[in-house]
Parts: structure tokens; sequence; C-alpha cells
């Protein structure tokens, strides 16, 4: 799992980056294993009436349950409610709302306006058949908070919608269903940590080829900058990885929530994360895969948030897809790696000389094994990042980028074996993790 992983940077030594957060997903992949199944079913038809012409019995269609009502009901709401987003009508959008709630009709006229302002080219919303609905008695006998999966896909920036949960709330009222809270939901306890950026007040966004930066309203020139910065890094990800997402989503927002507590490295709040973006593998949603990330970055860090940064998080990104098996010594030092050689680049190559050497000097002569997953930082501390980053440096520079790639995308595959994982490095590197550490031992820079 890859946690706790994220390296100091090159303006300071001290800066955190964040995880490659796998448990990203949990608020939907936890629910769904835990939840109750939930399936409808339709009254069955005990007996047929006899036809008086032919005297055989006479099938009859049995009337639609009350649960079947309910989510015909929710249903019309709810495509009504997406068609409404990708078409720019706020009434329609609003038109299912109780309009005795007015908090609740506040909240979605700005969800309405954010979500406009991604510009999403697909949306649809479908409740979860794999969480039970939950009875709300002070919203009416009829009330029920049920899960409810939003699928949108961002112009520019996705190649397939993203699962994001939502709890909402329906109650029919003089045979009408409406909607009638959003919070209701006992799941709630596990969205409360981490909120999408379109919920958490007025934003703002700025756009360049590939990249869409999310930012609070009035911070818009540090929008721009993050752009800007985005598309200085870009290359240098599709240069060491030759791969790289159609688009990249930026959130840098200044409310706490946009960032899950879980994120953390080394015991700290981390400085940004690349965060898992699912999609439903199943048309029934009970499986989830990775369709790529967003880079969320810590409001703490957002005016200072660089390029190296954002080189580093948009490597996770590119390679996120691969899988979660690759050992965390590669995960980071292929980030490390990226964000320095783009560090060196951009005029800071005496900073790196200097900070390889160091590492060459002190960390690397004890090294006896690599950093271990699970508790990344281990005996070495802060210096698993460089340790991590000097032997994926080592490996470009011996063997070159193209097998540095083919390796990190079959322990990407795992499984989480060592075994298997000395096989890998042995079929593209021709020795194991005991011949490495030696070898890198030896390494005194790139050539």
């Amino acid at each position: 799992m890859e946690m706790d992983m994220e390296p100091v940077g090159v303006e300071s030594v001290n800066r955190r980056r964040g995880p490659v957060p796998w448990i990203a997903a949990v608020v939907i992949l936890a629910v769904v294993a835990a939840a109750v199944i939930w399936a409808v079913v339709g009254r069955q038809n005990t007996g047929g009436e006899a036809s008086a012409a032919a005297g055989t019995p006479t099938a009859t269609v049995s009337e639609p349950s009350a649960e079947e009502q309910m989510l015909a009901g929710i249903d019309v709401i709810l495509k009504a409610r997406a068609s409404a987003v990708l078409s720019g009508r706020l009434p329609q959008y609003l038109q299912a709302v109780d309009p005795k709630n007015r908090k609740l009709r506040q909240r979605d006229q700005l969800v309405f306006a954010n979500l406009r302002k991604l510009g999403p080219s697909r949306l649809t919303y479908q409740v979860d058949a794999n969480w039970a609905p939950e009875v709300q008695p002070q919203h009416g006998p009829s009330g029920r908070a049920v899960r409810v999966l939003m699928l949108m896909q961002i112009a520019g920036i996705d190649t397939t919608p993203r699962a994001t949960p939502l709890g909402y709330t329906f109650a029919e009222r003089d045979g009408r269903w409406l909607l009638v809270d959003d919070d209701d939901l006992a799941a709630e306890t596990d969205l409360s940590a981490y909120r999408e950026p379109w919920e958490l007040g007025a934003i703002e966004v700025a756009r360049k080829p590939g990249v869409l930066v999310v930012v609070p309203a009035g911070e818009r020139a540090n929008g721009q900058r993050l752009a800007q910065e985005s598309l200085a890094a870009l290359p240098a990800v599709r240069t060491a990885t030759r791969r790289a997402q159609a688009g990249i989503l930026v959130i840098a927002m200044a409310d706490g929530k946009s960032m899950d507590p879980q994120w953390r490295s080394g015991g700290h709040p981390a400085a940004a994360v690349a965060a898992l973006n699912y999609a439903p593998a199943n048309p029934e949603a009970t499986e989830f895969k990775v369709v790529g990330s967003r880079v969320v970055i810590n409001p703490d860090q957002r005016a200072k948030a660089d390029r190296l940064l954002l080189a580093h998080e948009f490597t996770h990104a590119a390679m996120s897809t691969l899988g979660n098996r690759a050992p965390t010594w590669l995960v980071e030092g292929w980030a490390e790696y990226v964000e320095l050689r783009l560090a060196e680049r951009s005029g800071q190559r005496e900073w790196v000389a200097d900070h390889r050497d160091e590492l060459l000097q002190e960390a690397i002569p004890p090294l006896v094994v690599l950093p271990i997953d699970g508790v990344f930082h281990g005996e070495y501390d802060e210096d698993s990042y460089g340790i991590s980053w000097v032997l994926v440096e080592y490996l470009v520079d011996r063997y070159g980028l193209k097998t540095v790639n083919a390796l990190y995308a079959d322990l990407a595959k795992g499984p989480d074996d060592p075994a298997v994982r000395e096989q890998v490095l042995s079929k593209h590197l021709k020795l194991g993790e005991t011949a490495l550490i030696a070898a890198i031992k030896k390494y005194d820079g790139p050539a």
C-alpha cells in the first residue's frame, strides 16, 4: 500500500510530499465491502384468474412494490439533475429539491455553479444498490437516505467518468418524490474527512491544455500560476515515464477538508497527494478500477507548490493505472528521479549534485536492505526518499528508461511477494536485491 511515501523537495529539505493513497477510495470500496446487499423484489404472483373463454389461467402482472416505486421516483430526479448540469439549467436542477429546505437549496445552487465551471462532458447519478436505504423518520414515514454514485467526466481531463459517493435523502410529499437532505446517511462519517472541491464553497478554475486547476473564489492568480507550473512539469513526466494522463486535475483549495487527514508523510501532513480516481468495473458497481489520479495540494502549501512538487505527483498519477504492488522504494524513487531531473533543468544542478554526493557518502554505504514497504522511513528516516532516488537514478543510468519502465510495470502487477520481486528484478536487471545493493555502493553518479 503506497502510504507514507512522499519525498523531501528541492526548495527545502523538509518539504514533504504526499502518498499515492490506494485507500483513497475507502469511501467507495469499504462501503461496498461492508454494505448490506439490497435487492428490490416485486410482489410475487400467488395465483391467477381463469379465463372464461378458454378455461386456462391468465398471468397477472404484479404491481410495483413500494421500494420499486421509490427507486423509480429517485431515478427520475437523478436523471433530471444530471441533464440539468450538462445543459446549464438551474431551475431543472432544483425542481425536485425540497422547497422548504432553504439551506439545502442554497448548497445545491452553489454545487451546480461549481460543476458548470468544471465543464463536465458526461455526468450521471445512480443509486448504489449495494447499500441498504436507511429510514429517516425526521423526514416523514417515506424518508429514505440512499448512497448515490456520481459519475463525472471532465472535458479534456478524464478519459472515463470518475465515481464520487454521495448521501441523499428522499421523501414522498403529496405524491411526489423530493430530495430533502444530503447529510443523513450513516456513512456520512466516512465522507466527513474529505470533501470534493465543488462542495467547499465557490470555486474558480484555471485551464491550460491538459490541465485544470481548481482554487477558491478570489484566488484566480494562484490558479493561473499553478496551471503554468503544471505545464512546466508535464514534459519531464512524459519524457521519463513514456506515459501520462490525458489530462490532470489539480485541486488547491483553502478548506482543510480538501485533504483527507490520512494523507500523511512520515507522520506529518503531506504537501500534496496523487489521489486515485475510481470507476465502476461492472454495471452493478460491485467492483471498482483505477482510472487515473487527481493531485490535491495541502491548503497550507497551495501558494508555495511549484513545478517540482507537481512533477513528483504527476509521476505518481502517470503510473497509477499500472497497479499498486511496486515496492515503495521504486514508486517514490521514480517520482523523485523525475522531480530532480526537472530541478537540474531548472537551474538547481549544483543543489542536486550536492544532495547526491551527501547520500552517496553517508546514506548508501551502510545500506543493508532496500527501504522497507509499510514502514518506508524505517531505519533510514528522511533518507529513504534520497536512497530511493539514487537507486532509480543508478538503474536509469545503467539500464535505461525503457528497462526501468518495464521493471516498474511488472512489479506493479504484483503479487507483493519477496520471491516474485526477486524474479522480476532478475528478469530485467540480471541481479537481485543483494546484488543491487552491492552495485549501488559502487555508484558515483550518472555518467
